[in-house]
């Protein structure tokens, strides 16, 4: 009964153009899709696709722009070392890496977990408290999955039913070659390991706006302190981005 007489109270102020969004923030996360999402339905605007629905903590907000700069900084450098020995093939798509993350924007950016309705109404101990939130934020799902692989960066066409076996098809064989593992980054940020050798063959059904992520072997560049940085905090860096290209914010702080 609170949480009603909070969300009539909100929905009372809101403005008459047509913005969607509540113009008090509510006390929790919880609260504060409910009060968007009767802001958005009373606007005529679709309901939330929580699969691409997504929110930042302050905590994860604060250092992006770090992160960001010390891992171009390390791909960069590792491009020109392993030129500099001779392996220009190597260099050239650990630049295309760099130039690639270099592209991105910090901010908006969104908490690597699920922080949708659904996930936090299954366990209200761990509903945010809204002053510990920067934003929130919903995507259109998008007709893309993005590789990162021996080939550069590039995004394919997503189709009904696709799995990473498609996704490696589809590239050309040099593009994964030597490679053992790559990591599929699902559009709620969660992050799972898949075997993409003969010997350790998975494969993985990939949503809209997925991500795939080649690691470094161990037995090469992976086993260096600059290769094994890069195979972490890409994927972390990654499965900070959002989930989509059409996305509505809804900044708070």
């Amino acid at each position: 009964m609170c949480r009603n007489l909070l969300l009539a109270a909100v929905l009372a102020t809101l403005p008459l153009v047509s913005q969607a969004q509540p113009a008090m923030v509510p006390p929790s996360l919880v609260e504060a899709w409910l009060a968007w999402q009767e802001a958005r339905q009373s606007h005529d605007q679709p309901p939330f696709d929580w699969a691409y629905s997504y929110a930042l903590r302050d905590s994860d907000a604060a250092d992006l722009e770090a992160r960001q700069a010390r891992l171009e900084a390390e791909l960069t450098g590792l491009a020109a070392v392993v030129t500099a020995h001779g392996d220009r093939p190597t260099g050239r798509w650990l630049a295309v890496w760099g130039q690639a993350l270099a592209e991105y924007e910090a901010l908006p950016a969104r908490s690597p977990e699920p922080l949708g309705l659904p996930e936090l109404a299954s366990d209200l101990r761990h509903n945010p408290a809204m002053a510990d939130i920067t934003l929130l934020g919903t995507c259109t799902p998008p007709g893309w999955i993005e590789a990162w692989t021996r080939h550069g960066v590039e995004r394919l066409d997503w189709q009904p039913g696709m799995t990473l076996d498609n996704v490696l098809d589809a590239l050309p064989p040099e593009a994964t070659g030597g490679i053992d593992t790559a990591v599929v980054i699902a559009p709620t940020g969660e992050q799972h390991e898949r075997g993409i050798a003969a010997w350790n063959h998975q494969t993985a059904p990939l949503a809209p706006g997925a991500r795939v992520v080649i690691q470094l072997p161990d037995r090469g560049l992976g086993g260096t302190r600059e290769g094994d940085l890069i195979n972490r905090e890409l994927v972390a860096w990654l499965a900070s981005r959002l989930p989509g290209d059409d996305c509505t914010q809804w900044e708070v702080k």
